[in-house]
């Protein structure tokens, strides 16, 4: 940051009040989000974490109701209330915890800052209308706080009525919230010196970390057991009575009540709260003012002792560990707060007797914490080489030796540590062979090893080097890499045959995503070429995951809820394939066209043959009856058919139109001749279309018979490699589809 801000002379916009100044931040901030989608593209970060957001939100509604619901049936009022209580104040803990350690307000670089900081505007007047603007321009700031309120209103049976109510409140604790964490930020860099101020950091992560430990605890608790929890809150009323978080609850609980007055006075007694939070961090920040202004997040104000000089000097691979070993804030990141994240929520929620039931849950808790260890360290290993990236550019090393070598180190650690978790939990799984547990754990162990691999091939693949103003690693790469990883935990719990075919899988992503990170690093300098749209195999791979790996979590959810559930679980693979197949559609129109090899009559009369060709492999397979609807009238095996066909051209969107085509592009870019290259994308492609078709088991190719399977992605993957159109492939599978409906 800059020096203290300097004393205004009169007739200055000093006489602003701190809702003037708010004004000025929400349309510049507002403005700013309006021209991140019309300039080179870069809303589309914003534009995912938002979506995601509300979707989040609205699923968190839905949830909090149906426990909230449970409580409602189990104490009174007074008891509601207290767990409402102890809900929102938790979240609202979490939410500060976070947000001050965050260190936003105070770390210098950022344009907002250095700018505003420049203006004669004093440093309190700044503070408290910055978070008056975060509250209003944050669009998942209350993220969990509005749905849970939204959610009792509707418990309550208050209507749609009290919702702006409910927004309100949630208004009002998100200023609160936003200005305490500058309070907490400016205190810290007002009073405690530089040479501490990094352990100072450290203790609040840690503060942050348990805090969201205990809230996922909490919500555990709330969903698993909600009359039990609302039993024990319902003791502490008494107590709970007497906490802040009262407040937030209070106003719907006067409308329940039929007390419209006293839940206006509620609403004022808030808003006096959050009033006094915002006078404290005035008064913290003039205080901090009073004897100028440091460079609070620059490297020379919180700078430790000069590091011994090593007898080798770092490598690609060990300069990451380095830099880790050295910022204490990142190795408590690496290391302490998966630990506590899911040690908290696992052992604290469930018991160290859940957690060790069965191979399964040791398996998955293991490889979680190894996911999120690689979301902390390796994935962001193309933000720790924004400054120094070029060097590994100018080195006579082949890139993708250097991104090997960083793979290398981080899997040996990430997968490590799955092993020693998984082992030292497993000693107490009951009923459990040697044989078994040193299956699940390799797997476990190599699942954790390959996510690091994968975790520094995703982060050079989405890396934009070229903008200071950017992040290396956006939000969309992290949340494909926890949504992919995340997929990983079904293949665990699985049969031999789903884990033989899940590891097929991800070997073949993984391939292509580290094909493309390599590519990607290679011009990630370069402005002009990273802004140019391409079509990778990657992302076809991640498609394929989605629709197989997610019609096997269906499947799961469908067996595990049960009765009425079941069935509309089951009847949403279809819209999840036809969800990816518009979203391949889309990402093929936004790329430049393939060529073709063959003339459009000729590739339809080359698919229509082949098709012949597999649906006799078909029938000599499982015999002249109809599989899609055995036993039932021709409508039906016509609308089964008809089904049947869509589905297989939304497949084929995927599996030939980006990911066949992704690869056979990549292999040419290697030097390979061109029908080896459709050779060798065919085989590929028709290998993950076999393994999705048996991950997935409400499709229903994975009912038939595995030589038929074969026939079928061959002789699709065959058409494309000669053809070059996906029409053709498509039509291929629509006349196995005819033969097998009806003959």
């Amino acid at each position: 940051m800059t020096a203290a801000a300097p004393t205004a002379p009169a007739g200055s916009n000093e006489r602003l009040g701190v809702f003037p100044i708010a004004a000025i931040f929400i349309r510049a901030r507002l403005r700013s989000m309006r021209n991140a989608y019309r300039v080179r593209g870069r809303g589309r970060a914003l534009l995912v974490a938002t979506v995601i957001g509300v979707f989040t939100a609205l699923a968190y509604v839905m949830l909090f109701a149906q426990a909230f619901s449970t409580i409602t049936q189990t104490v009174d009022l007074n008891g509601q209330l207290a767990t409402l209580a102890l809900v929102t104040g938790t979240i609202a803990f979490g939410s500060l915890a976070a947000r001050a350690a965050s260190s936003e307000a105070v770390r210098a670089g950022s344009p907002e800052n250095e700018f505003l900081l420049a203006r004669p505007v004093s440093l309190p007047m700044l503070v408290a209308a910055r978070g008056i603007c975060d509250a209003v321009t944050d669009p998942v700031g209350g993220l969990f706080l509005l749905p849970v309120l939204i959610a009792a209103t509707i418990v309550w049976g208050l209507g749609a009525v009290a919702w702006p109510l409910a927004a309100a409140i949630s208004l009002l604790v998100q200023i609160g919230i936003s200005t305490l964490a500058y309070a907490v930020q400016l205190a810290i860099v007002r009073y405690i010196p530089g040479r501490r101020r990094r352990t100072a950091w450290t203790a609040l992560r840690l503060v942050a970390a348990l805090s969201l430990a205990t809230l996922w605890m909490l919500g555990t608790w709330v969903m698993r057991a909600p009359a039990a929890l609302a039993t024990h809150v319902a003791g502490m009323a008494p107590v709970l009575a007497f906490s802040p978080a009262m407040l937030v609850g209070a106003p719907l609980a006067a409308l329940v009540r039929g007390q419209p007055g006293q839940a206006a006075l509620a609403v004022a007694a808030l808003a006096g709260a959050v009033a006094a939070a915002m006078l404290l961090t005035v008064a913290i920040a003039r205080r901090a003012g009073m004897t100028g202004w440091e460079e609070a997040g620059a490297v020379w104000s919180e700078a430790t002792r000069a590091p011994a000089a090593a007898a080798r000097l770092p490598t690609a691979a060990t300069k990451d560990l380095r830099l880790i070993v050295r910022d204490r804030s990142q190795l408590l990141a690496l290391v302490a707060m998966p630990v506590i994240f899911i040690g908290v929520q696992v052992f604290g929620a469930a018991g160290w007797g859940w957690a060790t039931a069965s191979l399964e849950r040791v398996s998955r808790f293991a490889y979680s914490l190894a996911l999120y260890m690689g979301t902390i360290g390796p994935l962001t290993h193309m933000q720790a080489e924004r400054r120094a990236f070029w060097i590994l550019r100018t080195v006579p090393v082949p890139l993708g030796h250097l991104l090997a070598a960083k793979g290398r180190a981080w899997a040996l650690i990430v997968g490590g540590i799955a092993a020693l978790v998984f082992a030292v939990l497993s000693v107490s799984v009951p009923h459990a062979s040697v044989g078994e547990k040193l299956a699940a754990g390799v797997l476990v162990t190599a699942g954790a090893a390959g996510m690091a691999f994968l975790a520094v091939a995703m982060a050079s693949g989405g890396a934009d080097l070229s903008d200071e103003t950017r992040s290396a690693v956006g939000p969309t790469t992290i949340y494909a890499y926890m949504f992919v990883g995340g997929l990983f935990n079904l293949v665990l719990v699985e049969d031999f045959r789903t884990r033989v075919a899940g590891l097929v899988l991800y070997a073949v992503a993984g391939w292509t995503y580290w094909q493309a990170g390599v590519e990607q690093a290679a011009f990630c300098l370069d402005a002009e070429v990273v802004r140019a749209r391409r079509l990778r195999a990657a992302d076809g791979a991640t498609m394929a995951i989605l629709y197989g790996l997610g019609g096997l979590g269906l499947q799961k959810l469908a067996e595990t809820a049960g009765g009425s559930a079941e069935l509309p679980l089951r009847a949403m693979y279809p819209l999840l394939v036809a969800a990816v197949a518009v979203t391949a559609v889309i990402y093929l129109a936004r790329r430049p066209r393939a060529r073709a090899v063959m003339r459009p009559l000729g590739s339809l009369l080359v698919g229509a043959a082949a098709g012949g060709c597999a649906a006799g492999i078909w029938l000599a397979a499982i015999g002249p009856h109809r599989p899609l609807a055995a036993g039932q009238p021709v409508p039906v095996a016509a609308v089964a058919a008809f089904i049947f066909m869509l589905l297989a051209g939304a497949k084929e969107v995927v599996l030939r139109g980006v990911l066949q085509r992704g690869l056979q592009e990549n292999i040419s870019a290697h030097g390979a001749g061109a029908w080896q290259a459709r050779a060798t994308a065919a085989a590929l492609a028709c290998l993950v279309g076999i393994v999705t078709e048996q991950l997935a088991p409400l499709s229903p190719e994975s009912q038939a018979p595995f030589a038929a399977v074969v026939a079928v992605q061959v002789i699709a993957a065959g058409v494309y490699a000669c053809t070059g159109r996906v029409s053709a492939a498509w039509l291929a599978r629509a006349v196995v589809v005819g033969v097998a409906a009806f003959v």
